[in-house]
């Protein structure tokens, strides 16, 4: 089976408003990818040193997996800003999710900005 590969370039963008609410778009589930708790569990594991070590390089990969699922990826650290709101400046992130479906096997890539907010949690806005 042909596999078929669908790119999809979601920046989450900060707005006053989600600020203030303290409201968060989950991109994943914006974009309708079909994943588990699981998967979702492992992503954020697997994303977590890529936000918070500011040692690794630009270009850093981390992959996880799935069993159950079969559902894969690498997530890949594309760049370090700072957002400037209310005064303050966040530390913020530029992730590259390449998240691999089965079956059958689809692959999506996602860009999605997180940035680092009082309470110290990784956000996308």
């Amino acid at each position: 089976m042909p596999r078929i590969s669908r790119i999809f370039l979601l920046v989450a963008m900060l707005s006053a408003v989600s600020m203030a609410t303290g409201a968060r778009a989950d991109v994943f589930e914006a974009v309708r990818l079909p994943l588990t708790k699981l998967d979702l569990q492992k992503m954020t594991v697997a994303a977590q040193p890529l936000l918070d070590d500011n040692l690794l390089p630009v270009g850093t990969k981390r992959g996880w997996f799935n069993i159950r699922s079969g559902n894969h990826g690498l997530i890949r650290l594309l760049g370090r800003f700072e957002y400037e709101h209310r005064g303050s400046k966040l530390s913020c992130r530029s992730l590259l999710y390449q998240v691999k479906l089965l079956p059958p096997p689809d692959i999506y890539n996602l860009l999605i900005n997180r940035c680092k907010v009082a309470d110290g949690s990784w956000k996308s806005f």
